[in-house]
């Protein structure tokens, strides 16, 4: 059986056996991974490898050349569970297709350090497993003579594995975040989907959405109540999310004496009027615009700090954190690249 087929059958029963256990363990180490979200995380994933599974079955046979790099290095966030999933089947169709056994080095956070192992460690006990032949191994760092990283993460870390490995193919992929476009014509169904849009995962993920593009006298209060309505009980009882919203208010209070531009919601989360991108958590921006020229506009000056975008004429409100193999973080084709570094 050719590995594209073997690891989408397999792949598909190792994350179904991640069970309570590994999910609460999951959840312990890391506050923000609550069992719903990893759960939800899990699910995305495996129906993702079921639905697309004649494109992957295409893409994932990747012939490389005798002299393509033979140690490879996933250094990987830790912002949602499994964050570095993508780059992880990437990697392995390119070991797979390699002609001579390939190691696979992946740096996890310490933050996301459970579900992947667990993962690996039951696809390696199957029977004709789709890992012959590759080496995986979990590293605190990675080798120094490692032939190609695949890079997500912040700028400091960006700027310590440029410095550190000067000669080493990296593909480097860094913060962003993503948007949504409305026009006032969302259904009460489309304002829920859009609300998982901004809060799944804690709005921590690069897909997450941290700005809203509205019409001049868009009312923003059925979103607020559609967003208490969806995740007001997730967000209201999580330690962390509390805090974040409790610390974004107080500052708030102290920076300023007036709460134009803000609309509060009591334990929730807070609405701010500017074009920051990156606000903090349990903070959501919002921008109005004249007419729908300027929100693309708007959009095209920040492209290479946006993920993703969200709405009519972009990627459907709720879809932003169930995306195609093919959506490539950042843009960037992750096979191709692995494909030529043998070219």
């Amino acid at each position: 059986m050719a590995f594209a087929s073997k690891f989408l059958e397999q792949a598909v029963q190792a994350i179904t056996w991640c069970d309570n256990v590994v999910i609460a363990e999951a959840a312990r180490r890391n506050p923000w991974f609550i069992p719903r979200f990893v759960r939800y995380r899990l699910d995305t994933l495996k129906e993702s490898l079921e639905k697309e599974k004649k494109i992957l079955l295409q893409l994932l046979d990747m012939p490389i050349r005798d002299n393509g790099p033979r140690i490879l290095s996933i250094i990987a966030a830790g912002n949602i569970p499994i964050v570095c999933w993508h780059d992880f089947v990437c990697a392995l169709a390119y070991a797979a297709g390699h002609p001579q056994e390939v190691v696979l080095e992946i740096k996890l956070s310490s933050k996301d350090d459970v579900l992947l192992p667990a993962i690996v460690k039951r696809l390696e006990g199957m029977k004709d497993s789709c890992l012959s032949g590759v080496q995986v191994r979990f590293v605190r760092q990675a080798d120094p003579g490692t032939q190609a990283i695949l890079f997500t993460g912040g700028s400091q870390a960006q700027m310590y594995y440029r410095q550190t490995f000067p000669l080493v193919p990296v593909l480097m992929r860094t913060g962003r975040t993503s948007v949504a476009i409305l026009d006032d014509t969302e259904t009460e169904e489309q304002l829920g989907d859009l609300a998982r849009d901004c809060f799944l995962y804690f709005g921590l993920g690069c897909r997450n959405v941290t700005l809203l593009l509205v019409p001049q006298d868009y009312d923003l209060n059925p979103f607020v109540l559609k967003v208490d309505a969806t995740l007001g009980t997730v967000l209201r009882n999580h330690e962390n999310f509390k805090n974040a919203f409790r610390h974004a208010r107080a500052c708030h209070l102290m920076l300023s004496t007036q709460t134009a531009g803000y609309s509060f919601f009591p334990d929730l989360f807070l609405l701010k009027e500017s074009d920051d991108l990156t606000p903090p958590p349990a903070v959501l921006h919002y921008v109005r615009y004249r007419n729908r020229e300027d929100a693309e506009r708007f959009i095209a000056m920040h492209k290479n700090r946006i993920q993703c975008v969200a709405g009519p004429g972009h990627v459907p409100l709720g879809q932003t954190q169930s995306p195609l193999f093919t959506d490539y973080a950042d843009g960037l084709n992750t096979l191709e690249w692995l494909q030529k570094l043998s070219y």
